[in-house]
């Protein structure tokens, strides 16, 4: 779903979703970070999906923009994996691991006007969504786990 609706943006919102969007799945294919099957699939259905959208709408790739977008998204990708293979801690391992070069690079383009500030919202919405995501899925918790802990919270009070 999350690559359907990523090709219809690139379609119907150029150019920023254009620029973000084609930078963000080309940065992640030079990391070599679509690393899963959904991942993979939902890589091809954007692809597809913005094919399929392309010949009714008025799409722009904004050069500059998508270089801009493509190195921010790259050295994210590069820096968080320098935590890993370095094994970096403390609050250089939280500001590496948040992957801040792609919103200093939305935040640089939208103070030069490339780029209105209304875009911050769904932007920041993303990472969130992203980050809650990447958080939970960390704990690799199963619904029984969370079955599990609440009926042992209920008998214990219950006792």
């Amino acid at each position: 779903m999350a690559g359907l609706i990523m090709g219809y943006l690139m379609a119907q919102d150029s150019p920023f979703s254009t620029a973000f969007f084609a930078a963000m799945l080309i940065s992640l294919v030079l990391a070599r970070k679509i690393d899963n099957f959904a991942f993979a699939t939902g890589t091809v259905l954007a692809v597809a999906s913005l094919l399929a959208f392309y010949p009714s709408s008025e799409v722009s790739w904004p050069i500059i923009p998508i270089a801009v977008f493509l190195a921010a998204g790259f050295v994210d990708e590069v820096a968080d994996n320098m935590v890993d293979r370095y094994d970096i801690g403390g609050p250089l391992k939280m500001f590496l691991n948040y992957r801040p070069f792609s919103d200093i690079a939305l935040l640089a383009m939208v103070l030069m006007g490339t780029f209105s500030w209304v875009y911050f919202l769904p932007y920041f919405g993303f990472t969130f969504s992203y980050l809650l995501v990447e958080r939970y899925t960390v704990r690799d918790l199963s619904l029984s786990d969370g079955v599990d802990w609440i009926k042992d919270r209920v008998l214990r009070r219950a006792d």
